[in-house]
Parts: structure tokens; sequence; C-alpha cells
């Protein structure tokens, strides 16, 4: 029988040194700027039951969850997903705290990626919830806290997409078909696949929403967009949410990120679990989203309590490229000592440790083997503690 007890699980890797404080740079810049935004730090159990994401099966389906069970035989996962959990604290231990709630997290999720080349399972994710509010200003508030977040990560090389869902379902809704078949046509324009879709389309011969379907995954760019999405069409509210869209657009052109942000009104990716508007950031050289995120307003209602909510989440391990790996931080200073005088070592290394100077305890036992470690290290000097202590440069041994 094969042993595994020398790898890592599919999906999973070690992460060692540069990219640990890559890691932590990155959730520094970000969580730093969250708190002086206002926000304050939550963490759910990275095991929760299977009920909190139960209704959730049309975004987080339950053959990507990881399952366990408890003593009891009760039916737990692994966390797929932040903001669910976040929904349920929000339900029943905070419902009693003055709304609206700015919440922010750093934790991993799980999710199997059914062998997908290159996708993780564990994916550590940082980001935000504002909950108790579904006005313009909360919005405006979180897709620009998406862009001052990637821009504290990457200077001016991002940019952001955002769409309103309200559009997309406006046409959806004016088919007359079955969800089996709005579920293949929004696939479709998710993926771009205009010839599937045009298939798909046929049976509505003339419909006006089937034709502005069939347009929708190249309603991408600027401001014009919106005049074309107008005359394609503007039923069913249509024209309400490309009306909130283009507000929101306008105030972040005000803001200055004209160049920063894009319309993409084809991006219809958890079209149930989303409610109004829907974004996605971009690092340079990157070629997948690094950050997600819109509002869903019915999420928590699904906990017994109707609260409005909106949010994002960065994935963190694709940023720390843009964060840069910080270079390898050597000790300045080894201290070696024999055994008659180790107390008096470690006290002499706590005090050069509380001037901010990196210090090792050498753990080896006579004077060449500290000098030959700390060549191999890189470490300037040797400081032997003795009745007096002695300081050498390691280049001159």
């Amino acid at each position: 029988m094969k042993r595994y007890n020398k790898s890592t699980p599919d999906g999973t890797r070690d992460l060692l040194f540069e990219e640990c404080e890559a890691r932590d740079e990155a959730v520094f810049r970000l969580t730093a700027m969250f708190r002086s935004r206002g926000y304050r730090q939550v963490m759910t159990p990275a095991i929760e039951f299977y009920d909190v994401f139960g209704s959730s099966g049309t975004y987080f389906p339950q053959e990507n969850m990881y399952k366990l069970t408890d003593n009891r035989g009760r039916l737990m996962v692994m966390r797929p997903d932040c903001t669910i959990p976040i929904a349920r604290l929000a339900a029943t231990r905070l419902t009693a705290m003055p709304m609206p709630l700015r919440l922010y997290y750093s934790q991993n999720v799980y999710r199997m990626g059914h062998d997908e080349r290159g996708k993780r399972d564990e994916i550590f994710q940082t980001g935000v919830e504002l909950i108790g509010s579904n006005s313009l200003r909360s919005d405006l508030e979180i897709v620009e806290l998406a862009a001052s977040g990637l821009s504290d990560l990457n200077g001016e090389s991002f940019r952001l997409e955002i769409c309103h869902i309200g559009y997309f379902r406006a046409l959806i809704d004016s088919l007359d078909t079955d969800d089996a078949t709005k579920e293949e046509i929004r696939q479709s324009v998710e993926q771009k696949n205009y010839a599937a879709l045009n298939d798909l389309l046929e049976q509505f011969g003339s419909s006006k929403a089937a034709a502005a379907l069939k347009y929708l995954p190249r309603l991408f760019g600027g401001e014009e967009v919106f005049e074309k999405a107008y005359s394609l069409f503007d039923e069913n509210g249509a024209k309400e949410s490309l009306d909130y869209l283009k507000s929101i657009y306008e105030d972040l052109c005000q803001l200055e990120l004209e160049d920063r942000v894009l319309i993409d009104l084809g991006l219809v990716n958890q079209a149930e679990y989303y409610t109004g508007i829907i974004f996605r950031g971009y690092l340079d050289g990157i070629g997948e989203p690094v950050l997600s995120g819109g509002r869903y307003d019915n999420l928590i209602h699904d906990f017994g309590v109707s609260l409005s909510a909106t949010g994002f989440a960065v994935t963190v391990d694709l940023v720390t490229g843009a964060v840069g790996h910080p270079a390898q931080k050597v000790p300045d200073i080894l201290v070696f000592a024999d055994e008659n005088h180790l107390p008096q070592a470690i006290n002499y290394i706590k005090s050069l440790a509380q001037n901010g100077l990196t210090v090792e305890n050498c753990v080896l036992d006579d004077f060449e083997a500290a000098a030959d470690y700390a060549r191999r290290r890189g470490i300037a000097q040797l400081h032997v503690v003795d009745d007096e202590i002695e300081l050498i440069d390691v280049d001159t041994l």
C-alpha cells in the first residue's frame, strides 16, 4: 500500500520563508487599510456544520466541499467560503449591535478542485463584509475599498471590472424557458462562448431580450457601454439596474479611478448569489481575478434575519507576487557561550533584540562549529559570552 507521509494532499502546498513573509506583508497592507476605515476583525471556525451551507448548494455544490463527521455522527464541512459563516454570525451573535456592521477576516477556505490543474484546494483569503445597508453609499464604499486595496498591493497596476446582475436578470427573466436552459445561457455568457450562446438563443426568434443576450458578452469597456446597453434592452428592471451601475461608475470616475474601472455586463457568475453590483479585481501579470465581490441581499435571510450586505474577498496567495518576496533576513549577530555562561548569553541576546537587532542563539557545542555556521548563514558578527563579551567579525576568522 502506497504511503503519503512525505507529500502534501492535492491542491495544497508548503510555504517557506520568503513566501510566508510575502503573504504576511500582503495581509498587513490590506488589514491595516481595513482597520483604518472602521472595519473590525472576526474569525469563524475552519469546521462548520454542513447545514450552514446546505441552502447554498447553487453556488457551493456539496461535491466541492470537504466533509467529515463529529463524534455524534453529525455532518461537518471544512469551510468552503468565508461570507456564509459571517452571515451566520451576523444573524445570531451580532444582531444587537448598531448597524451597519463593518467586518473583515483573514482565513483559509477549502474547496475540492476535482483535479483542476493549478487550482488550490486550500485558499487563503482576506476580505470585508459591510452588513446592514443597501444604499448606493455602501456599494460605492466597498468598490472603492477594493480599488484602494489593490492599489496598496501593486500601485496603479490594477483594474476593476464592475457589473450589475439586475441587467442580466431582466434579460433572462424575459425569456419564456425553463431554469436549466437559463443556466446554460448564463454559463455561455460568462464563458463568452458566442457559438453556444447563439445556438441556445435561436429558439427565441426576434425576441428583444434574446438579441440583447447574444450581444451581452461584448458589452465591455468604458462609459460607451451604457448607451449600447440602454438601446438593446431597457425593460423589466434593466434600465433601473443600468442607472444604478452608471451612478456608481460616475462616482468612481470622480475618485480618479476612470482609467482603472471597466464595465463588463457579461460578468454574470453566481447569478443566484448576488443581487446587485458585482465586481472583480485584477493585477497586471496575473491572468485570473485576485479579488471578487458584490452585493448579496438575500444570503443572511437564510439564517432568519433580513439584512442587506455587500463585500469582497482577496485571494492572498495570488497577490504575493505583486508584493514581492522580501530579501532573506540574515541575523545580525550569532551569540555563542560555553555551558557555564548560558543564562548570561540569553540575557545578552534579549538586550540586543530590544535594540532592534536580529540575534540568533548558537546551540552548537564548540567555537569552531559556531564560526563555521555563521559563515554558511552569512552572519557578519559572532559574539562570544564569557566573563567578558568578545565581538568578532566572522570575515576575519
